[in-house]
């Protein structure tokens, strides 16, 4: 089991209006819910200790180790992903490592107690699986009681495993990132101009972070 905030909980589900709708129901995925339950019972104690900077190696550590960054990194690019030079590459990849590890670390700034445990799961294909979860034993009146919390677990060719997204009631971090990215772009004229006031945006709120 791992803790988890009401306010982590808002945050995720808030966090876009943009909902990943599931495919038709598939074989369940018991590695993949393994996988997942192991970093939850892994990222737990570290994330309880109530010591800030803490908090934050760990968080910075378990992205590290188990989101496949750069697939990420290209995914809420869209079709801009194509359009970037090397040197913009070179650039963004670093960039948006920072950018995500602050994402997460934010939305997992506080905790209240819950604990979560994983659910299911549901292939979408042999390499994309959704691994679901929700609070253990809520206390009555939460409101986030019945909030179905979602894992989008990668599975290369070799069969090892990485987190590609996570959200909250079929509302997806990665998916939001990606209207906010893309829009970005667009309203500077895409292509290179766009990719380059994406890149200044992405590094102002690092910065002021």
């Amino acid at each position: 089991m791992t803790i988890f905030s009401r306010r982590s909980l808002f945050a995720i589900a808030a966090s876009g209006a943009m909902a990943f709708g599931l495919a038709a129901p598939a074989a369940a995925d018991q590695a993949a819910e393994d996988f997942v339950q192991n970093i939850l019972d892994e990222a737990a104690p570290k994330l309880q200790s109530g010591d800030q900077a803490t908090m934050i190696a760990a968080v910075e550590a378990l992205v590290d180790e188990y989101v496949d960054m750069r697939r990420v990194g290209r995914f809420v690019l869209g079709k801009y992903a194509r359009q970037m030079t090397d040197a913009q590459a070179a650039e963004y990849y670093p960039l948006f490592r920072q950018y995500a590890t602050m994402v997460y670390r934010n939305t997992l700034e506080n905790y209240a107690g819950q604990s979560i445990v994983v659910t299911g799961s549901v292939d979408r294909a042999a390499y994309d699986i959704v691994v679901n979860s929700k609070i253990a034993n809520p206390e009555p009146g939460d409101a986030f009681a019945d909030a179905v919390i979602h894992w989008r677990v990668y599975r290369d060719k070799e069969g090892a495993m990485s987190i590609f997204d996570a959200g909250a009631n079929e509302i997806w971090l990665a998916i939001e990132q990606q209207e906010q990215f893309t829009s970005i772009i667009a309203n500077n004229g895409g292509g290179e101009a766009g990719i380059n006031a994406l890149i200044a945006d992405m590094r102002t709120r690092v910065e002021a972070n």
